[in-house]
Formats: C-alpha cells, structure tokens, sequence
C-alpha cells in the first residue's frame, strides 16, 4: 500500500465507515433493550440482516462485475448504510428494525464484495500478502478504536448523536470514493 494511491483510498473510505460502524458494535443489544426488545430481538434482527444480504449478494453476484464504474457500488453502500443508522433514531418497535436490517442487508450487499473487487484489483502482485495485512491492521485498529469511542458517545450523549454521528462518517465515506479521480480506482 506504501505507494498505491488506489488502496490508500479504499483503505481510509472504508476505515471510515468500519470505524463508524464499530461505533455502534456491541453497543446493539443495548440499543435493542432501550426500544424494548430483548435476547430474542437481537438475534432475530440480526439474522434478517445476514439473509438479506445473501439474497442481496445474489443479485449483486449476477450485476456487479457488469457495471464498469465499481466504485459508485461501494459509495452508494455507504449511502445506503448511513440512512439505515439515521433511521435507527426513528426505530420504536420490532417490526421497523427487522425491516430497517433489510436496508442493511442491502448496503452490506452493495459494499463487501465490491470493496473485495477493488482491493484485489489495485493489489500489487507480489505484495498481496503485505496488503492484505496492512488492511487487516488498519481495520482492527479501527474497529477497536470505535468500540471504545461508541460506549463514551452513548454514554455521555445517547444513541440519537451516535446515530448521526454514524450516518455523517458514512456519507463521508461515500464522498471520499465520489471526489476521487475515477482514473485511480
């Protein structure tokens, strides 16, 4: 990654939003209990996120690799995934956050294997391993990092200010893909 510019955006794009992300990370289950679910809800929400995203991803399997400009897939799972964290402000009730992990299921869709694609794409033969292992270094540090920040945020200023705290470093994340020169990804 030293002197590849296309990894070093993809790497701090997708920091960002993993940071943002991780900010909520196990903060969920307590987020659950505050709109009055519990146990039963975590784990029911949280499969109809990863179903989704496999129904998602097989659509996305069939299209991805047809649509030439990958990087605008990538910036509209960040799109796609800030709304569904704002709209976790709106949530109340059972029924709208098993429907909202449908909208995750779909940035998630719209965001992995793409973010998959572009790596490999811009990874230097012969340094994969190094690569792979600066991403994998990054993104632990970071997701260890909005772990810890998620639980003072919430703390000291609730989930409605984590949430859009969230939804904001997702759209800059998105925008960091859209104002780079399409000729470096």
């Amino acid at each position: 990654m030293r002197n590849n510019l296309a990894l070093k955006v993809l790497f701090i794009s997708n920091a960002i939003y993993m940071f943002a992300a991780l900010l909520l990370g196990p903060l969920y289950a307590v987020y659950v209990q505050g709109i009055g679910g519990g146990v039963l809800l975590v784990s029911v929400s949280t499969a109809v996120f990863y179903v989704s995203s496999t129904l998602f991803l097989l659509f996305v399997a069939k299209v991805g690799d047809r649509v030439k400009e990958k990087e605008l897939l990538l910036a509209s799972s960040y799109v796609v995934r800030g709304l569904a964290f704002l709209s976790l402000i709106f949530v109340n009730n059972a029924l709208l956050l098993i429907l909202l992990q449908v909208l995750f299921g779909l940035g998630d869709a719209l965001g992995t294997p793409i973010f998959g694609a572009l790596f490999a794409k811009h990874t230097i033969k012969k340094e994969e391993v190094l690569e792979y292992s600066d991403w994998s270094l990054i993104a632990n540090l970071v997701m260890a990092l909005g772990t810890l920040i998620g639980g003072f945020i919430v703390s000291g200023l609730g989930f409605t200010f984590l949430f859009v705290t969230i939804g904001v470093l997702c759209f800059i994340s998105a925008g960091w893909i859209l104002f780079t020169p399409r000729k470096v990804l």
